[in-house]
């Protein structure tokens, strides 16, 4: 079952609060490591090379049912237990696989896929459903002459303003379609898992560079690892994940106006204009998977949560790096 987390006693806003994520402190009760089922090998909540839990966990875990398929293309130098892409396997097993580059399929075969990088020719979320939005690119997302948002991206997305367009009558059939889960503009979404310049040497192969690319809105990055260089809006892998699937389901479906749990999530400002005319009235219970945003892939988040708490418990978030970042 899940529940709103409520807040630790901290005088700062706590991130999680209110969002539909499961119950973790089992976590905590856990003693000692189990061996895989698969590779034998000693982990402690869940194989990081299989992507499955171990032990106990495995019945104690919640298990999500995700829109649309999730790749994530892995750099061979990331390090598999300091990742946390593997927590989307973990908990969506049906809809999420994890590929080492260079081992990766050839995206060229197939339709509906979009992978999310912000290139130079990326779109917004909003228009992949053609909504009538355009970015307002102004003076080359302030990048110098000769450079592009595929190679040096350092501007947030709430300075490169992403404005709604006035409806008129020539507004695409698409945007007016009952959207269902068979009909999704798209069907797989590819998400590249390392830093910044190891990404740049994965999109140049062929086999991903024709993709259509996706930008998601700016959020502050919640993750205590800190990556030397980079702002607090670029996220963690599972965090991504979740701004993706967020944005996607909104568009299609709405957002229920009794779910709280973005709330301290610190998404920009574009975000919340752009859905606030895609809001709902609906019953506060209903999770159903064509019904309104009312949580339901925040458990996604549940071992990111689990280790957030555990971080805090033992360092004050202002001492740590990582919050200190320019946003």
């Amino acid at each position: 079952m899940t529940h709103p987390l409520e807040a630790p006693q901290r005088s700062r806003k706590y991130p999680f609060v209110h969002m539909r994520i499961a119950d973790h402190s089992a976590l905590d009760t856990i003693e000692g490591r189990h061996n895989c089922r698969l590779c034998n090998r000693s982990r402690k909540f869940f194989c990081y090379s299989c992507c499955v839990p171990v032990g106990e966990l495995e019945e104690l875990l919640p298990c999500l049912e995700l829109p649309l398929q999730v790749d994530i293309i892995k750099h061979k130098k990331e390090i598999d237990g300091k990742s946390s892409a593997v927590h989307a396997a973990v908990l969506a097993p049906a809809h999420v696989r994890i590929h080492t580059f260079p081992d990766i399929p050839d995206y060229r075969e197939e339709t509906g896929v979009v992978l999310i990088f912000p290139s130079a020719t990326a779109l917004t979320v909003p228009q992949l459903f053609a909504r009538n939005v355009q970015l307002q690119i102004g003076d080359n997302y302030g990048l110098p002459k000769g450079h592009h948002m595929g190679t040096m991206l350092r501007r947030r997305m709430d300075e490169v303003e992403v404005k709604e367009l006035q409806e008129d009558a020539d507004e695409p059939e698409q945007a007016r379609r009952t959207w269902t889960l068979d009909n999704l503009p798209v069907r797989r979404a590819v998400f590249i898992d390392s830093t910044w310049n190891q990404s740049r040497g994965i999109y140049a192969d062929p086999r991903v560079r024709g993709l259509r690319t996706v930008v998601l809105q700016n959020r502050l990055s919640q993750f205590w690892r800190h990556q030397r260089g980079s702002p607090r809006w670029y996220l963690a892998t599972i965090e991504a994940i979740h701004q993706f699937l967020l944005e996607v389901h909104i568009n299609a479906w709405g957002l229920n106006d009794a779910y709280r749990g973005l709330d301290n999530l610190e998404i920009t400002e574009g975000f919340h204009q752009l859905a606030a005319p895609l809001t709902k009235q609906a019953a506060s219970e209903d999770v159903g998977r064509e019904a309104p945003y009312n949580g339901q892939y925040d458990n996604l988040l549940f071992f990111f949560a689990h280790m957030y708490d555990l971080i805090h418990k033992y360092y004050d978030h202002n001492d740590l790096i990582a919050y200190r970042r320019p946003i």
